[in-house]
């Protein structure tokens, strides 16, 4: 027999309702897979929405109706919606996602000198995809190719010393800031995941993505082509 403490605390139970979350993007990696990468770390339940770009051969959800939606405040993906008490938020701009993520998860340091230490490998990896997009990406199809290959050996590492130097400066943990595993351990993974970067000359940078994909391998086998 339920006694009036159960009753109460069943009905207490039942008005507390989980924060949902809808990532909106197109049908690839891009700008919003780090924000993916978190949830899934997170083990949150999220619907992954992916919108069709014939401009890059990306099938999906017609984005159009996602323009005319008015969900877009700079017209522009990815967006994260957070539903919570029956209120949606919703939140644009990447790395503001990320940001958000990275809080609500406890992945963002124990201190403001680590927060800005994770904001400062961050920032070098946004760095990293924007010199990517320029000099490889935004080329003619046919250019592509050398152009990738090029940039693999006479841009990127450079940028590979510099998280080295970084990973090295927390040699006594596997990851960059502190002891366990935060935002920019992931953003750095992935840059080097989606750019099929080799990193073996930087054995602390190596053995970092060797751990955060161990972390992630559910994640990584199950997530879509892209």
């Amino acid at each position: 027999q339920m006694c009036i403490r159960d009753r109460v605390s069943t009905q207490s139970t039942g008005f507390k309702k989980m924060t949902t979350y809808k990532l909106h993007y197109f049908n690839g990696r891009g700008r919003a897979e780090v924000s993916r990468i978190l949830l899934a770390y997170a083990n949150k339940k999220f619907e992954d929405i992916r919108y069709a770009n014939a401009r890059l051969g990306m099938e999906g959800k017609d984005f159009s109706q996602l323009v005319s939606s008015g969900l877009l405040p700079f017209g522009q993906v990815p967006i994260l919606e957070v539903i919570n008490e029956g209120k949606t938020h919703v939140i644009s701009q990447s790395q503001a996602i990320e940001r958000y993520l990275a809080n609500e998860f406890k992945l963002y340091g124990s201190s403001n000198l680590e927060a800005a230490r994770i904001d400062e490998i961050v920032e070098g990896v946004v760095d990293t995809w924007n010199s990517f997009l320029q000099q490889v990406w935004f080329k003619p199809k046919e250019e592509q190719q050398e152009a990738w290959k090029k940039y693999l050996e006479e841009n990127f590492p450079k940028t590979a010393a510099v998280f080295e130097k970084f990973k090295k400066e927390n040699s006594d943990s596997p990851f960059f800031v502190g002891k366990t595993i935060t935002y920019a351990d992931f953003a750095v993974f992935n840059v080097i995941d989606l750019l099929k970067a080799e990193v073996k000359d930087f054995p602390n940078l190596q053995k970092l993505v060797e751990e955060v994909r161990k972390a992630l391998e559910k994640y990584l086998g199950s997530r879509p082509p892209s």
